[in-house]
């Protein structure tokens, strides 16, 4: 969809950091390759556009054109070090489905410490089953899982 979206808005550029704590995932991440089931909801022109048949017919996967898996780098990062290693501050972070597997006080903290990562004004997003109600942190939500940076 970014993509889509600089077609149309050419002093638009975008860059995406992956994280994860496991080598093994961010590999898997990086080589860009999904089984076809995976992306039967994909439009056939986004499909014709972005995606490469696999070779091999009884393969059955595809993978993501080179100009799109550039605009993407993996980082490790692990939540419970002190600071993330990664360069920057981030317009948007996506951290859905992660918070579950801590105690409310590391949820709080590890939301902070994302915090120092994202631009006054940038958006956080959450996954469905996770909340930050009562956490000291500076975000404003604006929807159920979509949260704002205060300045």
């Amino acid at each position: 969809m970014l993509s889509e979206f600089r077609e149309k808005n050419k002093d638009f550029d975008f860059q995406i950091t992956a994280t994860d704590i496991s080598t093994r995932m961010l590999h898997k991440a990086a080589t860009a390759i999904y089984a076809e089931e995976r992306i039967a909801p994909v439009s056939d022109h986004l499909k014709r556009k972005y995606l490469l048949r696999n070779k091999n017919g009884q393969a059955r996967t595809v993978r993501i054109v080179p100009e799109l898996r550039s605009k993407v780098s993996f980082d490790q990062v692990n939540f419970m070090d002190d600071e993330y290693p990664v360069n920057g501050l981030f317009d948007v972070i996506f951290c859905r489905n992660v918070l579950i597997y801590f105690d409310r006080k590391t949820q709080e903290d590890v939301i902070n410490k994302l915090c120092t990562k994202l631009k006054p004004g940038g958006h956080f997003f959450l996954g469905h089953s996770e909340s930050i109600t009562n956490f000291r942190v500076p975000l404003k939500q604006v929807k159920s899982t979509v949260y704002i940076k205060q300045e």
